[in-house]
């Protein structure tokens, strides 16, 4: 029987802290990701494992990094 452990309040807290320190904000309730930077986003962190859900984070940063280049 293989074993995913998911990402509790408690690490999502942590995640939130760091990303923080790349002025990357990230607003939560909860588990629910409500905001990325301001924007909105609804993100089941409870449904990932901390590195996925890093990697999540950072496909949304650069899908909003190439919207912005776009916009100019």
């Amino acid at each position: 029987m293989k074993v995913v452990l998911c990402m509790n309040e408690n690490e999502l807290k942590k995640l939130v802290l760091v990303f923080a320190k790349y002025n990357i904000k990230i607003k939560h309730s909860d588990l629910m990701i409500t905001q990325i930077n301001e924007q909105p986003a609804t993100l089941d962190a409870g449904t990932y494992m901390p590195d996925q859900m890093v990697e999540l984070i950072c496909k949304f940063m650069k899908t909003q990094i190439i919207k912005d280049i776009w916009n100019l």
